[in-house]
C-alpha cells in the first residue's frame, strides 16, 4: 500500500473526518488548495511528500520546507513545492510543506500568508507554528513506522528570513538548516548568535542576480565569524533556488549533522 493511501485516516482526521464542506457563494472565487497535485495534504495547510517506494530505503531525513510569502487567493506555493517534491525524488528525502499564517507579514497585509519574522509576531503565533510542524512529523513518522534521523529546515525568500532567526535563536531542534534567497547577517542576528551560542551546519544559497543578494553575502559573512560550519553557492540567477542548490544543501547537511 502506497504510503499516501496509509495517510488518508491521518489525513481525515487532521481536516476533520469527511464532513461535508460548505460550497463557497457564487460571487465568492474559489480559493485553490494549498496543496499541489502529488503531494498528501495532511490537513488544509500541511503538504506532506515521500518518494515511491522504488528507492532502495525509506527516507531517514525530513526537510521543513517554509515558502516565500503568498498571496492567500493564489497558487504560488505550488511552483515552489513542485520544486521541492522534485529533489525530494533525486535525493531520497521526504518533505513537509506547511502554511504560514496571514496578516503578519510586511505591513500586516491580511492577503498575504508569511513567517512570524519579528520578536512581535513570534511572541504570539510561534509556538503554535513549531507545534503543528511537531504534530505531523509525529503523526508521519507513526503512520510509516519509522522515526527519521534528522529533521532540516529549509526556507525560501520569507521563509528563509524566517528560519535564520530559528536557527541564530537555536529555536527549532534541527540538525541544519537551508537558507535560499534570503536571510542576513544584521546586527540583531549576531546578537542572538552569540547569545545563544548555536553551531548547528547552515547552507546558504542565492542568486547573484537577485536583488537581496547582499543580505545573504552578510549572512555567509557572520557565519564565517562565529566559527558556524557553514557552505555558501551562488547562482547565476534571480530571486529563486536552483537545483543544484538544493541538492548541494542535502548533502552538506546530511554529511556535517552525521559528523556532529
Amino acid at each position: 500500500m502506497s504510503l499516501a493511501r496509509r495517510l488518508l485516516p491521518l489525513t481525515l482526521v487532521l481536516c476533520g473526518g469527511g464532513a461535508a464542506q460548505a460550497e463557497p457563494a457564487a460571487s465568492e472565487p474559489a480559493v485553490p488548495a494549498w496543496c499541489a497535485e502529488g503531494t498528501t495534504a495532511l490537513d488544509a495547510g500541511t503538504c506532506y511528500f515521500e518518494p515511491a517506494a522504488a528507492a532502495t530505503e525509506a527516507p531517514t531525513t525530513l526537510i521543513v520546507f517554509l515558502h516565500s510569502l503568498v498571496r492567500a487567493n493564489s497558487d504560488w506555493q505550488y511552483e515552489q513545492q513542485r520544486l521541492m517534491m522534485r529533489t525530494a525524488s533525486a535525493m531520497n528525502v521526504a518533505v513537509l510543506m506547511p502554511r504560514g499564517r496571514v496578516g503578519i507579514g510586511p505591513g500586516q497585509d491580511p492577503r498575504t500568508v508569511a513567517w512570524p519574522g519579528s520578536p512581535r509576531t513570534q511572541e504570539l503565533y510561534e509556538a503554535a507554528v513549531l507545534a503543528e510542524w511537531d504534530r505531523a512529523r509525529a503523526a508521519i513518522e507513526t503512520t510509516r513506522g519509522q522515526r527519521f534521523s534528522r529533521v532540516l529546515i529549509f526556507g525560501f525568500s520569507n521563509g528563509a528570513y524566517y528560519a535564520t532567526t530559528l536557527a541564530v535563536r537555536q529555536r527549532y531542534p534541527a540538525d541544519g538548516y537551508g537558507l535560499f534567497a534570503g536571510g542576513s547577517g544584521s546586527k540583531y542576528n549576531r546578537l542572538l548568535a552569540n547569545r545563544s551560542g548555536a553551531h548547528v551546519p547552515v547552507f546558504v544559497g542565492y542568486g547573484t542576480k537577485d536583488p537581496a543578494a547582499a543580505d545573504m553575502r552578510s549572512l555567509a559573512r557572520m557565519l564565517g565569524d562565529l566559527g558556524w560550519p557553514h557552505q555558501v553557492k551562488a547562482a547565476n540567477i534571480g530571486h529563486w533556488v536552483s537545483d543544484a542548490q538544493l541538492q548541494s544543501a542535502i548533502r552538506f547537511l546530511v554529511h556535517s549533522s552525521s559528523e556532529r
